[in-house]
């Protein structure tokens, strides 16, 4: 196909099940954050078949070449015939491609520019588009035309639907919800874009956490029209503790509303995370696993988040989760955990020749969070410490402020420089611009509390400048407390 792309060694003996325990094992692609390059994207896409992986969920917010209105596009953006190398790829591997256009909440890309903010369904948040504004159902009835023309294979479609923090609180929405529901609200937008979609002989998938708590017939309604994937990304469905509970799948389930399940990899345990906590991961993979046979699932989907939402930081670049990836890969395939799974994960990283990259990666990132959740410890305790000076100043001792500087600012220099150590291990897989305002992000929010801090310790305090100045190691400055 492409002497651009990976070759990796398809078969493993890693993988010993004669029949894959889910039928359709999906990998998330999470464009907004991170995207790589198309290159590497080929790549990926090489190494999401070895890891018998047949289905990609393609979120493509600003990485998409739209031309209906450019500035939703990146600069990095693919090109319309990268997108047409990259299905060809996918359909030579037996992979199926899966668009993401979202439809309701996570429309920061397009709500965020002046010609669509009078459709927000809160003045100042471009998170929530507002259903009842004119022009709104035309607005995501363009972008599902102009993805699926450029995607003319697609079999399935996925219009999000989730998370719409602010769903009825416009005065318009407001009221129809009170007099309708908000279920009818919802069906009242969603509804003429799924017929959209399916007169395409495409089938819609929606996100279901906006229907949690609908009446069995408007459950009934949505599953004539699309497919619900019931995501959850802590724990399992039998913990109970959140919308993925058993009783939702449930009265899903009873609806007769074809369902997936949507596990994560990466990205899912807080959105200040560099690698994900691979043994929430491995418990949440269990837990769908289960919920694919017991539910007789359509499939399962293996969430890799890059970015908490379109506005937030970056996190848990996938080149260096690939180990949580081929942990997704061999349960949803295995429909368990072996013993020596994590070994076996090993394996399948040198099959896909990665092995150095990702342990070099992982060696800087693990350093990286740790350092950071130590700086902002220590900044934590400063601060306080100031506080405590302004509430007994009878105690006031601005040595011991300085002190304290000292002992903090020493591992802001410690991420600076991780920071300019991982920058160039990024480069080439996703580009200097994703590169450096991955690590940016990290150090210039440290960089800035360490400029307020000296700051107040020299106006609270009265201690001149030069005696806060940074001269301790962080190895010292540990030793020092």
């Amino acid at each position: 196909m492409s002497s651009r792309t990976c070759q990796p060694d398809r078969s493993s003996t890693c993988f010993a099940a004669a029949e894959p325990a889910v039928a359709i094992r999906g990998v998330h692609l999470d464009l907004k954050g991170l995207a790589p390059n198309f290159d590497r994207l080929l790549c990926l896409l090489d190494h999401f078949a070895a890891l018998r992986f047949n289905a990609v969920l393609i979120e493509w917010e600003d990485m998409f070449p739209w031309s209906f209105d450019t500035r939703l596009r990146s600069p990095r953006c693919y090109r319309q015939d990268q997108i047409e190398l990259l299905a060809k790829r996918a359909d030579l591997l037996g992979v199926e491609l899966i668009p993401l256009v979202q439809s309701l909440g996570h429309l920061e890309n397009v709500l965020k520019h002046e010609p669509y903010a009078r459709m927000r369904e809160v003045e100042h948040r471009a998170d929530c588009l507002n259903p009842l504004a004119p022009g709104a159902g035309d607005l995501i009835g363009d972008m599902i035309d102009e993805v699926l023309n450029a995607m003319p294979a697609t079999r399935r479609m996925h219009l999000g639907g989730d998370e719409a923090w602010v769903f009825a609180s416009h005065p318009d929405t407001a009221a129809f919800a009170a007099e309708h529901g908000e279920a009818a609200l919802f069906l009242h937008h969603l509804s003429p874009l799924l017929e959209r979609v399916n007169r395409r002989e495409v089938r819609p998938i929606l996100w279901h956490d906006m229907m949690v708590d609908w009446a069995d017939e408007d459950l009934q309604t949505i599953g004539h029209q699309a497919d619900l994937m019931v995501w959850g990304y802590r724990g399992s469905p039998d913990d109970r503790l959140h919308h993925h509970r058993r009783e939702t799948l449930d009265r899903i389930a009873a609806a007769g509303v074809p369902m997936w399940g949507s596990s994560a990899y990466k990205g899912a345990d807080g959105p200040y995370r560099d690698l994900p906590d691979a043994e929430a991961r491995l418990i949440n993979h269990l837990g769908w696993a289960q919920a694919a046979s017991e539910y007789d699932l359509i499939g399962v989907v293996a969430t890799g988040w890059s970015r908490y939402a379109f506005s937030r930081v970056q996190i848990e670049p996938i080149d260096a989760c690939l180990t949580e990836l081929a942990m997704a890969g061999l349960l949803l395939h295995e429909g368990n955990w072996p013993n020596d799974g994590w070994e076996r994960c090993a394996h399948l990283i040198d099959d896909l020749g990665e092995t150095t990259r990702v342990n070099a990666l992982r060696s800087v990132l693990r350093k990286l969070e740790e350092t950071r959740h130590e700086a902002w410890r220590r900044a934590r305790q400063l601060k306080e410490h100031l506080a405590g000076l302004a509430t007994e100043p009878e105690r006031g001792d601005g040595g011991m402020a300085a002190f304290l500087f000292q002992h903090f600012e020493p591992w802001v220099k410690s991420v600076e420089g991780l920071a300019d150590e991982l920058r160039p291990m990024l480069q080439p897989l996703v580009g200097d611009a994703s590169a450096d305002a991955y690590c940016r992000a990290w150090c210039a929010a440290l960089r800035r509390e360490a400029d307020d801090l000296r700051h107040r310790i020299t106006t609270e305090t009265h201690i001149v400048p030069t005696a806060i100045t940074s001269c301790v190691s962080p190895a010292a400055a540990t030793a020092g407390e």
